[in-house]
């Protein structure tokens, strides 16, 4: 419980908030190559994980205001999931099929990987705060789902070309990790609210 209450203490949000400010600044940097070869339209749905992380960036900001917003709550618990999941396994086999002899590239997976599974694990560790309902989770399904649709049936999906001849099966895969993200929304925090 003492952890919980340092967790919400306001410089422990400051620097949160500030890490993730920063993480995203430097995830949308990261896609400006790909955005700049997309159509506008599709702008909101490639930078998958920087949008995830303005997401929790937003609702820590709230927090230290005293303020709420159960939807973005629900996007950024769902999507810090799924994109961190997503981008340590991604970069894991980028690493498996490439290997490590370009120590360069080596340490910029391992520093993704790192990155990304602290996006997934704040998810977690910031989630007894979080209140959204069922409604706001079905919002949030929609658009993640839709996200899938975009990325891997109308291709914007994050570019690892070394992967991209087992694209359907990454789409595959990213549907049900949407799926499992969703569970988890509703048991780690729709359910758990109703309990309380």
């Amino acid at each position: 419980m003492a952890i919980l209450n340092l967790l919400k203490t306001r410089p422990v949000l400051l620097v949160i908030g500030t890490i993730n400010l920063l993480g995203t600044l430097y995830g949308y940097y990261w896609y400006a190559p790909q955005l700049a070869d997309s159509k506008w339209y599709f702008y909101p749905f490639i930078p998958d994980s920087p949008t995830a992380s303005l997401f929790f960036t937003i609702i820590i900001f709230l927090w230290l205001f005293k303020r709420k917003s159960p939807l973005t709550e629900a996007l950024a618990f769902v999507t810090l999931i799924k994109y961190g999941v997503w981008a340590v396994v991604m970069n894991m086999l980028m690493l498996q099929e490439v290997g490590t002899a370009d120590v360069r590239l080596t340490l910029m997976a391992l520093m993704l990987m790192l990155s990304h599974g602290a996006m997934a694990f704040q998810a977690l560790l910031y989630s007894p705060f979080m209140r959204f309902s069922s409604r706001e989770l079905i919002l949030v399904s929609v658009w993640v789902l839709h996200n899938d649709v975009v990325d891997y049936v109308l291709g914007q999906w994050p570019r690892y070309p070394v992967l991209a001849d087992y694209i359907d099966w990454i789409g595959y895969g990213s549907f049900w990790l949407s799926g499992i993200c969703i569970f988890m929304g509703y048991k780690f925090v729709v359910r758990s609210s109703v309990d309380r």
